[in-house]
C-alpha cells in the first residue's frame, strides 16, 4: 500500500534534511493523511462536523518565506541549513526545494560568507524572512562582530540585494547593518486592498499565497452580519483583523506580544482602518484576562497549545454568535472543539489548508454556530 503512494523526492537532500517529512509521498496522499489526522483527532473527542471541506492546496514547492537555518562548522566546512531528521546536526545542503527561490539560491553563498567571518563557529543561526519584494537575513552571533565582519556582511547585502541584520542577544539587540529609510518588510492582500508591514522577526505565516486563501475563507465563514463586533484573538500583526475591518467589521484584536500590537496599530493606520479596529495587548492565557463584548463573533488563531483554559469562560460570558477557529495543531483544535460543543456550539464546517506542503504540519479552519 505504501509503495503505491511513494514518489521520487523533489529534493536530493531528503530525507536526511529535516526541513521536510513527506517528500517521498504522493501529494494527493499527503493531503489525505493530513485530513485523516484532523478527522481522527475530532473522533477521539467525539466531535463530528456537519461538513468536511475538501483539502485546500497551493504551491507545493518554493513557497516558504520564513525559516530558521542552523549553522555549524564541521571539519572546517561551514554548513547552513535545516536540522537533520531526528538530530540536532545541521544538514549538508546546498539547495532547498521548499524555500522561495530567492533564499534557495543564497545557501551556497551564505556558507562562503560565514566561512570568511572572524569566528564562524560563533554564528549558530541565520533567520530568514521575506515579504512580497524584499528578503532579510538575521545573523545570530555569540561574540560581537568585528569591523571586518560587518564590512563582509554589508558587501553581501549589496551584492545579493538583501537586508542583513546582526543579533547579539535577544530581538531587542537586532541591528540592521545597512540601515534603510523603511525598516519593514511587507506583504499585500489584494483581496481586501491591504498592505501589511512587519519586521523580519515578527510572526507571519510562512506561505503568503496560502495565507491569502485562509484569510478569505475565514471571513466568508463569519457570514454577512456586521451588527456585532468581531474579536480577533491571538491577532498578531492584524493578519485577519485588518481584513475583517476592511470588509466592514468593527474589530477588537487581542495579542500578548506588545511588539505585534504595535505593528497591528501601525498597519491599521497605514491602511486607513483606525476607525474600524483597535488592538490591545493582553495575555489570553491569563486567568484574569477579561474580554468585553455582547454576543460578538470570535476569530481565534492560537499557537499550537490551543485557545487555553479561558475559552469556556469566554463562551459562557460573551455568548458569541459564531466562532471561526484557525488552528496549527489538530489535537488542540479537537480539544477546543469539544469545549465549544459542550457549550452548545456545532462544528458546521471544517477543513485543512496545506500551509506547509511536504511537511507533517496541519493547518485547520473550523466554523461553529450557536445552537441555542
Amino acid at each position: 500500500h505504501r509503495s503505491v503512494h511513494r514518489v521520487e523526492p523533489a529534493c536530493r537532500f531528503y530525507p536526511r534534511c529535516g526541513g521536510c517529512a513527506m517528500q517521498h509521498v504522493d501529494y494527493a496522499y499527503q493531503l489525505e493523511l493530513k485530513q485523516t489526522q484532523l478527522t481522527d483527532a475530532l473522533a477521539d473527542v467525539g466531535v463530528a462536523a456537519e461538513t468536511l471541506l475538501p483539502p485546500v492546496q497551493g504551491p507545493r514547492l518554493g513557497y516558504r518565506t520564513k525559516a530558521r537555518l542552523g549553522v555549524r562548522v564541521v571539519g572546517g566546512e561551514v554548513l547552513v541549513g535545516f536540522r537533520e531528521t531526528l538530530s540536532n546536526r545541521v544538514s549538508r545542503m546546498t539547495s532547498c526545494e521548499i524555500l522561495i527561490p530567492e533564499f534557495a539560491r543564497l545557501l551556497q553563498p551564505l556558507r562562503a560568507l560565514i566561512a570568511s567571518l572572524q569566528a564562524p563557529e560563533r554564528i549558530p543561526q541565520v533567520e530568514i524572512a521575506a515579504g512580497d519584494s524584499e528578503q532579510a537575513l538575521l545573523f545570530r552571533h555569540l561574540d560581537p562582530l568585528t569591523a571586518a565582519d560587518e564590512d563582509l556582511l554589508k558587501d553581501f547585502a549589496r551584492q545579493h540585494q538583501v537586508r542583513v541584520y546582526g543579533q547579539g542577544g535577544g530581538y531587542d539587540s537586532v541591528q540592521e547593518l545597512l540601515p534603510s529609510s523603511n525598516p519593514y518588510l511587507g506583504y499585500s492582500n489584494p483581496d481586501f486592498g491591504l498592505y501589511y508591514q512587519f519586521l523580519p522577526w515578527d510572526f507571519t505565516q510562512v506561505n503568503l499565497r496560502m495565507n491569502r486563501t485562509l484569510v478569505h475563507t475565514a471571513l466568508c465563514e463569519l457570514g454577512s452580519d456586521r451588527s456585532r463586533p468581531l474579536l480577533d484573538l491571538f491577532c498578531g500583526i492584524g493578519n485577519f483583523g485588518l481584513a475583517a475591518a476592511a470588509a466592514g467589521w468593527q474589530v477588537i484584536g487581542y495579542e500578548a506580544s506588545v511588539e505585534s500590537i504595535d505593528r497591528a496599530l501601525m498597519n491599521a493606520q497605514l491602511n486607513g482602518l483606525t476607525q474600524r479596529c483597535e488592538f490591545r495587548a493582553a495575555d489570553l492565557y491569563d486567568p484574569g484576562c477579561v474580554l468585553e463584548a455582547d454576543e460578538p463573533y470570535l476569530l481565534p488563531d492560537p499557537p499550537r497549545s490551543g485557545a487555553g483554559a479561558n475559552l469556556p469562560v469566554w463562551l459562557e460570558k460573551l455568548r458569541p454568535r459564531r466562532v471561526v477557529y484557525v488552528s496549527c495543531h489538530p489535537g488542540s483544535f479537537a480539544s477546543d472543539a469539544a469545549v465549544l460543543e459542550k457549550q452548545g456550539y456545532v462544528l458546521e464546517r471544517v477543513g485543512i489548508f496545506d500551509m506547509f506542503p511536504n511537511t507533517a504540519h496541519v493547518e485547520t479552519l473550523g466554523s461553529f454556530y450557536r445552537a441555542w
